[in-house]
């Protein structure tokens, strides 16, 4: 696979998917430490959020109009 051939991760620090989806850093920090929230990649000690991954995430959490998970 060449350079132009890479997809693009978009990779999103803590504080930029925080504000993604317009929640506190520290919201994240605590479901990361529960197993609950979007899927992250861990660099050594630095968190990363796919912007995909953040959009998936809202897609599953989404409620139909009557209470009923979509």
């Amino acid at each position: 696979m060449t350079d132009t051939q890479e997809p693009n991760h978009d990779l999103l620090t803590e504080s930029e998917a925080a504000a993604f989806l317009r929640l506190q850093p520290v919201t994240l920090k605590k479901w990361r430490f529960r197993g609950r929230g979007p899927a992250y990649v861990r660099l050594g000690s630095a968190i990363r959020y796919e912007r995909r991954a953040l959009l998936d995430y809202l897609d599953r959490a989404r409620i139909k109009p009557g209470g009923l998970a979509q």
